[in-house]
């Protein structure tokens, strides 16, 4: 049985309706600490603790900001403490697996077309080439981010200006075999038809992208689940993701309170030639899909993602989603997809959310070696609900 101040903060998520409104320099919009670059997850206890893809990312995006003139300049910054690292979802920003968001990179923007909540963000998904998120160490990941902040963000900028509705794209995506995390190629191309026309090369990198919607949903969830925050005695998850080294959790009640548990890598299905040894633990805030719903619980909505995943689920999604989340979203009049975990269903049903993620050479020299799956664990949810190991 759901708990009135459950009801209270799901009717809130609910009542959002997430909005892309503009794309803008990140300093504009987002309260950085002096030179500091935000990453997915917790925050991480030292910065010895940084795992190595993290930390190329971090070093590309000092190289970017100016702030190092080559990579092992940047390093050195960021061992010193010169260049300090935070938590993206502390600041109402959400990136996907190794990548960070730094000052100068642009960030698309999502309001509440209903005004109930606060604006959340996202960088710009890095597409199919040398991506932020995959942690890799060349140079090519700066001059990839030049041009995606650069060329291409000027190109789609007045776009985003007219105001696309998210939740109409994802339903619908989720309606023609998306799950809104893994795969979103329907949404990415949903999303491609609200932004044109734009240049020619702008619209043939989204044709190549068909991961790019993903970034945009991770801020509309991280928007709509800070609906919630601040509902007293609320159980609600509102913040989830992996550093590499813990997940975390946020609950509703306790905004800015990170619950941690050392995190493990997915298992799932790896690249030719890849030992399991090299697999990183689950990293990236995208767990947030998950949190709202999505992602994993919503495989079945999604045949490709079962035939690629569904064996590395615990039981079949339907099951899964059922028992842990809670009702149909209202929006989702086509896919009728269900929403919202909490941390009381977990501990009364014993049942724990997976989580469907890419996997990362631990190494940080091969990045995205395989996709896979993460179960988070009862006793992590547990811990949340009562208030234990929160920072």
């Amino acid at each position: 049985m759901t708990s009135e101040q459950d009801e209270q903060a799901f009717g809130a998520i609910a009542r959002v309706q997430p909005r892309l409104v503009d794309l803008r320099p990140a300093a504009e919009v987002v309260a950085f600490p002096p030179r500091t670059v935000l990453h997915a997850g917790p925050p991480f206890e030292q910065p010895s603790a940084v795992p190595a893809p993290v930390a190329n990312s971090a070093a590309a995006a000092v190289v970017f900001e100016g702030w190092a003139h080559h990579r092992d300049e940047a390093l050195a910054l960021l061992a010193l403490g010169d260049v300090r690292l935070a938590p993206a979802q502390d600041h109402r920003c959400a990136v996907p697996l190794a990548s960070v968001l730094s000052p100068s990179q642009q960030v698309q923007v999502v309001h509440d077309a209903a005004g109930h909540t606060r604006p959340a963000f996202a960088p710009l998904n890095g597409g199919s080439g040398p991506a932020l998120r995959l942690g890799l160490p060349g140079p090519e990941v700066v001059a990839h981010l030049r041009w995606l902040n650069g060329a291409f963000a000027d190109a789609l900028r007045e776009r985003c200006r007219s105001g696309i509705d998210l939740l109409p794209i994802a339903d619908r995506a989720l309606a023609e075999g998306d799950d809104g995390h893994g795969r979103t190629v329907a949404a990415t191309a949903l999303l491609a038809q609200a932004l044109a026309p734009l240049p020619a090369q702008a619209s043939g990198y989204l044709a190549e992208s068909p991961g790019f919607f993903l970034n945009l949903w991770m801020a509309a969830v991280k928007c709509m689940l800070g609906a919630a925050e601040g509902v007293e005695g609320s159980t609600v998850v509102t913040a989830m993701g992996g550093n590499g080294v813990h997940m975390g959790l946020q609950l509703a009640a306790r905004p800015g309170h990170w619950v941690l548990a050392p995190s493990s890598p997915p298992d799932g299905r790896l690249d030719a030639g890849i030992d399991a040894a090299d697999r990183l633990p689950a990293i990236g805030d995208s767990a947030l899909v998950e949190a709202f719903g999505l992602g994993a619980m919503a495989f079945g909505h999604s045949p490709a993602q079962r035939e690629a995943l569904g064996a590395f689920l615990p039981e079949p999604a339907d099951q899964l989603a059922r028992a842990l989340l809670w009702k149909p979203h209202p929006a989702f009049t086509q896919s009728n997809a269900r929403f919202g975990l909490s941390a009381q269903a977990v501990l009364k049903t014993g049942k724990a959310p997976v989580v469907a993620l890419g996997i990362l050479d631990r190494h940080g020299r091969r990045g995205r070696i395989g996709g896979g799956i993460f179960q988070a664990a009862v006793a992590h949810f547990e811990r949340a609900l009562h208030g234990v190991g929160t920072h």
